[in-house]
């Protein structure tokens, strides 16, 4: 299992932690330092509350929760076996506890379990471990490594058992165990559909007032529905009243098109010079312009032959212009062999004399040409605006016919909302007549309508008042069917109830002398046996590379060796240490503390390795618990600066563990490079910050 992600809220110092703010918290080794009391324990206590729930932690529910808050949150994200699971766990004293485990399919979170109980269940199904075997992996608690450092043979042993004891030796009398589940599940079954007779009865009871009810609710509903249908007898009939009202609005519509139509129309004629829209009229306006339009059009054909005929004789001097200069430049270019000047149009030589004559025709002529282009360009723009002006009025012209145009339809259109107009008013008051009334207003006031949308709704609701009290007659009769048949089956229900408790009763007497067996009868046979066989040689090959790593190799090799019960002790484990510096096997008795206490960590450590591979038997078929992290809260604080330094780089090299969280507020040497978890306190509320690479 690896920790990726901690989020708390008002949980101890902890009001809003988002640990890290972005990504996710490495492999490896972690360091948690600080100083005292900003909230270093309490960041473990919020992880393993979050995965377990207040039975992972010592304080109450109640004292997790921060000064000033009503409520604390802490939401898990971790990893097993490549798979990723997120817990939200909430507690707030009005509503109790809260609990939904998530697993995660390509960047979506679906719910797997969402009650306390059924969590835990998923949790230790995923990690293959109990509550307590998985604190023992997991955790390390403060002040747990100098309790192994001083501890006596018979409480080492005894420390052992309770780390081991939970999933390793029950699993051992699982013949036992497997009929104990069986019946607790026949029992969780039984009782799940279990319910006590008297609570049965007055259900029964509360169905035999409610079916009474239901009989004077029959009776009122019944008198309803007789006013109502005689107030419905006098309505008028529903379908003519929508035709008269589709009738009306059809006539308010063709009046406001005509209106509409009249108002477009004047404001059209305005724009065309027309007085009126007859037809005389109209029609000599139209000759006028069609005239006008012809005269503009052969007008603007004959300014544009004039401006070709100008643009022609423009590229023609140009381009005698060019020629007469490409000559220039030929006269007095100098002649390679030194020769006279060659005439360009003959070819014949000329003298120096006629050279010069001939260049001084050609300029003559190139700028007389200057002269006479500058004279048509003046004409061709003084053509070119009259030719703007007959566009402006030729486009004028256009628009005005196209105006005198829509005058005309428009015209069609005015009559013939006009006529439209006239045919829905003579439908509307054949309409009206069919139901033996006048006009719309003698239709109305019996009723007291304002409008034939009114009346048609006073209509509607007086239907629909009756089908309301149908329905409800008819609910009402299915509802007192229901309650006779339920409580028929609740009568039943007393008798197999009756039953069931008696059954749920003779099983509880058997799980429990199933579990004075298992308990006291086969425990220390398997204890003793497991403890002797397997778990000492697994914990020693565990244990001796932590040590070797965290004395400097001063230290060599663990042994545990059992002891025989004195006195009042029982059985124990004496924990023997071989010592390379003096060549001798020592008692932890013979070492200093700070020996003493190394070497405890490493035993320590190598028991939480132990934990995520060990089986009870070399061929069980049992898969191996998936906790491979660990939690060490200050275990450094008996050792030197050599030790520390040590048991850190064992630590950011050791491969037994996915991920390591080291609390400490002791100096610490060695880390450089290591992720370290800043906790600092501001106020009342702590801040944990993530370093992957502190300086």
């Amino acid at each position: 299992m690896k920790i990726l992600r901690v989020s708390l809220k008002n949980f101890k110092p902890f009001r809003d932690l988002e640990l890290p703010e972005e990504g996710e918290l490495p492999d490896g080794l972690i360091l948690v330092r600080g100083p005292n009391s900003t909230g270093k324990s309490s960041l473990f206590e919020g992880i393993l509350w979050g995965l377990w729930g207040p039975n992972a932690v010592d304080p109450t529910n109640e004292e997790l929760i921060s000064f000033a808050s009503s409520f604390c949150n802490a939401v898990i994200v971790f990893e097993v076996d490549g798979i990723r699971y997120k817990i939200d766990r909430s507690y707030d004293p009005a509503q109790g506890t809260s609990a939904v485990l998530y697993v995660g399919n390509k960047n979506v979170w679906k719910k797997i379990a969402d009650k306390a109980t059924s969590v835990e269940r998923k949790l230790e199904d995923i990690l293959n471990l109990q509550l307590n075997q998985a604190l023992n992996t997991l955790l390390v608690r403060q002040g747990e490594v100098a309790k192994i450092a001083t501890a006596s043979a018979s409480d080492l042993r005894e420390l052992l058992v309770k780390v081991y004891n939970i999933e390793l030796l029950d699993q051992m009398s699982k013949h036992l165990d497997y009929f104990e589940n069986d019946l607790s599940v026949r029992i969780r079954s039984l009782q799940d559909d279990y319910q006590r007779p008297d609570r049965i009865l007055e259900k029964i009871e509360a169905l035999k007032e409610r079916l009474e009810g239901h009989k004077e609710k029959m009776k009122e509903t019944a008198e309803s529905l007789k006013e109502l249908e005689k107030m419905a007898e006098m309505a008028p009939d529903e379908e003519i009243l929508s035709n008269i009202e589709l009738f009306s609005k059809a006539v308010d519509q063709h009046r406001r098109d005509y209106e509409r139509a009249t108002k477009e129309l004047k404001h059209e004629l305005e724009g065309t010079g027309l007085s009126s829209t007859e037809e005389e009229e109209i029609e000599g306006r139209i000759e006028y312009l069609e005239l006008e339009r012809e005269r503009l059009k052969d007008l603007r054909d004959n300014l544009e032959s004039d401006l070709s005929s100008i643009n022609k004789k423009i590229g023609s001097i140009q381009g005698m212009i060019t020629d007469l200069r490409e000559k220039i430049e030929l006269l007095k270019r100098p002649s390679a062999s030194g020769d006279d000047a060659i005439c360009p149009t003959c070819s014949k030589p000329l003298t120096l004399e006629e050279r010069d004559n001939l260049v001084e025709d050609y300029e003559t002529r190139i700028t007389t040409g200057a002269a006479d282009i500058e004279t048509l360009k003046a004409q061709r723009a003084e053509k070119q605006k009259h030719m703007k002006k007959s566009d402006d009025r030729l486009a004028k012209v256009v628009r005005t016919l196209d105006a005198i145009q829509r005058i005309t339809e428009r015209k069609k259109q005015v009559d013939s909302t006009k006529s439209e107009l006239e045919a829905q008013e003579t439908e509307l008051d054949e309409a009206i007549g069919e139901l033996g009334t006048e006009d719309l207003d003698s239709l109305l006031a019996p009723f007291e309508a304002d409008s034939l949308s009114d009346l048609k709704k006073e209509v509607a609701v007086l239907r629909a008042k009756i089908d309301s009290v149908e329905r409800e007659r008819g609910l009402i009769d299915e509802n007192m069917k229901k309650d006779t048949e339920e409580i028929a089956s609740l009568e039943k229900e007393v008798t197999r109830m009756k039953e069931l408790g008696a059954q749920i009763e003779s099983y509880q007497i058997l799980e429990e002398h199933a579990k004075y067996v298992r308990r006291k009868l086969v425990r220390g046979f398997v204890s003793d046996w497991v403890f002797q066989k397997r778990l000492i040689g697994i914990i020693r090959k565990a244990t001796n590379q932590y040590v070797r790593a965290f004395t400097n190799n001063q230290y060599s090799s663990v042994d545990l060796e059992p002891t025989p019960a004195r006195g009042r002790s029982g059985a124990g484990l004496q924990l023997l240490i071989r010592d390379e510096r003096d060549n001798a096997t020592k008692k932890t008795s013979q070492l200093s503390f700070g020996d003493r206490t190394a070497i405890s960590l490493g035993l320590r450590l190598g028991i939480s390795r132990t934990m995520s591979g060990i089986r009870p038997l070399k061929d069980t078929p049992m898969t191996a618990p998936r906790v491979r992290s660990v939690l060490l809260d200050e275990p450094l604080g008996g050792l030197d600066k050599n030790r520390r330094i040590s048991v850190v780089k064992t630590l950011v090299n050791d491969q037994s563990f996915e991920q390591i969280f080291l609390i400490t507020h002791t100096d610490v040497q060695g880390w450089e490079g290591v992720p370290v978890i800043d906790i600092t306190k501001s106020g009342n509320t702590s801040l944990a910050t993530l370093q992957m690479s502190p300086q």
